[in-house]
């Protein structure tokens, strides 16, 4: 958790953007909503990938196998693990936000559902 709690401000900045583009979508149409909370995780997994193909690349001087202990200490360092910790924290972030998404949605489609069931029940026959 202190991992999480010691990573500079731009690290926060993908998070802190799917937050605000989730709730701009409220007042946008429902399919783009569904859209967003369905591909927020697996494109948080695409980022996680990225990051981790850019840990495990060799460096211009890790050529060797011979350096293969280096290459394992500096896997900790460089660009490939911040990457890593922004997809951690997006896919964290984007399946809350998918998972509220789903349940308000099922929540108001059943409701909708309801009431049009209402509105047939009391309309007289013909």
């Amino acid at each position: 958790m202190d991992f999480f709690l010691d990573l500079p401000w731009q690290c926060w900045a993908l998070p802190a953007l799917l937050v605000v583009a989730w709730t701009a979508l409220w007042w946008g149409s429902r399919r783009a909503r569904l859209w967003f909370a369905g591909l927020t995780p697996p494109g948080a997994v695409v980022i996680i990938l990225l990051g981790l193909i850019e840990m495990l690349s060799p460096g211009p001087q890790q050529d060797e196998p011979a350096d293969l202990s280096g290459r394992i200490s500096a896997l900790g360092s460089g660009p490939g693990t911040l990457i890593v910790a922004v997809g951690l924290l997006a896919l964290v972030v984007g399946t809350a936000l998918t998972i509220v998404t789903f349940v308000v949605e099922t929540t108001l489609m059943v409701r909708r559902h309801e009431r049009a069931q209402r509105d047939a029940a009391a309309q007289p026959p013909s």
